[in-house]
């Protein structure tokens, strides 16, 4: 069976290789930019990560709703996802590694790559967020990012729990639609 832009996804599904060659070469270069944007300095880490969005590609495609969105759109999407979870994965390695390691290890100046790192990823979280009011933010900060739990935010801002689930339930949604939106101006 010959593979085209109508049934790649298709014999993807049905674990067909060779659609998920075509997908490869058709949507690569899309996926290496994605990449690179948001993996800047840590060329050392595209191609594990490259590699990553074409597994999850090979793993999830059936979650990819072409009535929803177009397929460049998912795999970009998937891409950034990759992209931010191998920064994560190397953030994490150099806690665990130790600062001397590290910097042993690293060619160039490794505080600049730190920092840039660091701002990447605030820069991330600031997009991810901006569509909350301050105080949601706020609580969103404390609940995943600094992963407080919820007696000691509850504590800390007044509100009951459940008033801080319903927050951030709302704030979810909201986040939700505003990529939504984001994803059908871009088509």
């Amino acid at each position: 069976m010959k593979i085209t832009e109508q049934n790649f996804t298709e014999q993807i599904i049905r674990k067909n290789e060779k659609a998920l060659e075509y997908c490869m070469i058709r949507y690569g270069g899309l996926v290496k930019a994605v990449v690179r944007r948001h993996l800047g300095q840590l060329e050392g880490f595209e191609d594990e990560c490259i590699n990553d969005v074409f597994f999850a590609v090979w793993e999830h495609v059936e979650s990819y709703r072409s009535d929803k969105n177009s397929f460049a759109n998912w795999i970009a999407g998937v891409a950034r996802l990759k992209a931010l979870d191998c920064k994560r994965r190397y953030a994490r390695q150099l806690l665990e590694v130790g600062w001397d390691d590290a910097l042993a290890n690293q060619t160039g100046a490794p505080d600049k790559a730190l920092s840039d790192l660091e701002e990447d990823i605030s820069a991330d979280m600031a997009e991810l967020l901006s569509c909350l009011s301050a105080s949601d933010r706020e609580l969103f900060m404390k609940r995943y990012i600094e992963e407080e739990d919820l007696d000691k935010i509850s504590r800390d801002t007044g509100m009951s729990k459940p008033v801080i689930y319903n927050h951030l339930s709302r704030g979810k949604k909201k986040i939700r639609r505003h990529f939504q939106s984001r994803k059908e101006i871009v088509r």
